[in-house]
């Protein structure tokens, strides 16, 4: 064989193997969320929202009353980099299966109960949709602890 055509011919398979390398490391990663039994126990820490990925509840303390915020991320406003709408936080108080939550932004402070309910063992927090400016048209949301 001529060194023309080897070249020519290890050209060709690379130009070849390029595709079937690139679709394999591309694979998508499902490990977003981290094993439930490396992270601490308890209320304390952030909460990520398991559908939509861009609001995150953070909680303080691992008391029955407090302050959580809601965190929806940033964005840039007349040349700020400011807080999306809806980023506030929200006095709480839990009882068995639910929770009185107070807006911080409310001018009335009024509040409403929601469902509560928290796996402490897969660290899964289900809670009434609390908040107008979650983007989800489901009213039972689902937060799963991330740090």
């Amino acid at each position: 064989m001529k060194p023309q055509s080897l070249k020519k011919c290890l050209l060709l398979l690379a130009v070849a193997l390029f595709p079937c390398i690139l679709f394999v490391s591309c694979q998508k990663d499902e490990t977003f969320f981290p094993d439930p039994s490396t992270l601490p126990q308890g209320l304390v820490g952030s909460w990520v929202e398991a559908n939509t990925l861009s609001d995150t509840l953070i909680f303080n303390s691992n008391e029955n009353t407090g302050v959580a915020w809601l965190q929806r991320g940033y964005e840039i406003r007349n040349g700020y980099r400011l807080p999306v709408l809806g980023s506030t936080g929200y006095s709480y108080k839990i009882t068995s299966d639910s929770i009185h939550m107070v807006d911080g932004l409310s001018s009335s402070y009024n509040g409403g109960n929601y469902l509560f309910k928290f796996d402490e063992a897969t660290l899964i927090i289900t809670v009434g949709k609390f908040s107008q400016y979650i983007d989800t048209k489901k009213s039972i949301l689902t937060f799963r602890k991330i740090k």
